[in-house]
C-alpha cells in the first residue's frame, strides 16, 4: 500500500448530512462518543480507509484472525436529521499523513454534499475531577452560538487542536465547510466515559436528537469506582512506606 485508500461498501441516498468526528484521542473521548452514537443509532457501514499513514500493526480480533488497521464511515437518520459518523481504530503517526488521510475524509463526506462537520475529543488537564467535566469549543463563530448557550467554553487563544479533530475543521473550511471542535475534559491517560457523555449531551442538545446515554453513565460510575480503589490502595501504600521509615529512623543509632 502507498497511498491512503477508501473502499466504498455502499452508496446511501443522504441529502447534505453532518459530519461527526470521533477517533481515538486524549481520554478516548471523542472516540466513545462517536461509537455510542453507532450504537443508539444502529447506524450503518458505507466506507472503510486504510494509510500507510496508520502505525506499523494489525489488530489481532477475538477468534484471532487478524485485520488492517482503519477508520470506517457509517451514516444513520435520527429524528429527521442525517449524519455520517466516522470512527477508527487509530490516527496517522506523522504530520504528513495527517494531513492525506484528512484530505481523504473530506473527500468522501464531500460527494454528499456535507457542509457542517462536529469533531469530537479530549481537553487534557492532568487531574481527575468528580465535578461534572467541562466542555469546550472552537470552531465557525456563527455555529460557537448555538453551544455557548449549552454552557461550552469558547477557547480564545489557546494552544493548537492536533490531529483529525482540527485539521478537519481546517481544511474543511477551505471547501466551504463550516464546523465545531467540541472537547471535553479529561484526565488526559484514563478512558473517560464521562467525558465523552458530557460532549455527546451538548452535541445532540444543538442538533436536536434524542439519545440515551444511560450506557455511558453506567460506564462512568464504574470508571469512579475503580479509579477510588486504586486511589484508596495508592494511601495505603504511602501511609505503610511512611510508617516504615518511621521505624526505621527510630533505629537509626
Amino acid at each position: 500500500m502507498k497511498k491512503t485508500n477508501v473502499k466504498i461498501l455502499s452508496k446511501p441516498k443522504l441529502k447534505a448530512p453532518t459530519l461527526i468526528e470521533g477517533l481515538p484521542g486524549m481520554g478516548y473521548v471523542g472516540k466513545l462518543a462517536a461509537e455510542h452514537l453507532l450504537e443508539e443509532f444502529h447506524a450503518k457501514k458505507f466506507a472503510e480507509l486504510c494509510s500507510p499513514y496508520f502505525p506499523h500493526h494489525v489488530v489481532v480480533e477475538a477468534n484471532g484472525t487478524l485485520r488492517m488497521l482503519k477508520n470506517e464511515f457509517y451514516w444513520a437518520r435520527a429524528d429527521g436529521k442525517e449524519v455520517i459518523i466516522l470512527v477508527g481504530d487509530v490516527q496517522p503517526i506523522s504530520s504528513e499523513g495527517h494531513y492525506e488521510v484528512v484530505k481523504s475524509i473530506l473527500d468522501v463526506v464531500e460527494k454528499f454534499n456535507v457542509k457542517q462537520l462536529f469533531t469530537l475529543g479530549g481537553y487534557a488537564t492532568g487531574k481527575y475531577s468528580r465535578a461534572k467535566p467541562r466542555v469546550v469549543g472552537a470552531g465557525d463563530p456563527e455555529l460557537l452560538k448555538k453551544f455557548r448557550k449549552r454552557g461550552v467554553e469558547v477557547e480564545e487563544g489557546g494552544g493548537p487542536i492536533i490531529g483529525a479533530a482540527g485539521l478537519i475543521l481546517g481544511l474543511g473550511k477551505l471547501r466551504g465547510m463550516r464546523g465545531v471542535c467540541l472537547l471535553g475534559e479529561t484526565h488526559g491517560i484514563m478512558v473517560d466515559h464521562r467525558a465523552a457523555q458530557a460532549v455527546l449531551e451538548v452535541l445532540v442538545g444543538v442538533l436536536g436528537i434524542k439519545v440515551d446515554m444511560s450506557a455511558l453513565e453506567r460506564r462512568g460510575r464504574e470508571t469512579e469506582r475503580t479509579l477510588d480503589r486504586i486511589r484508596k490502595e495508592m494511601n495505603l501504600r504511602t501511609n505503610k512506606e511512611r510508617r516504615r521509615d518511621e521505624e526505621e529512623a527510630w533505629y537509626i543509632g
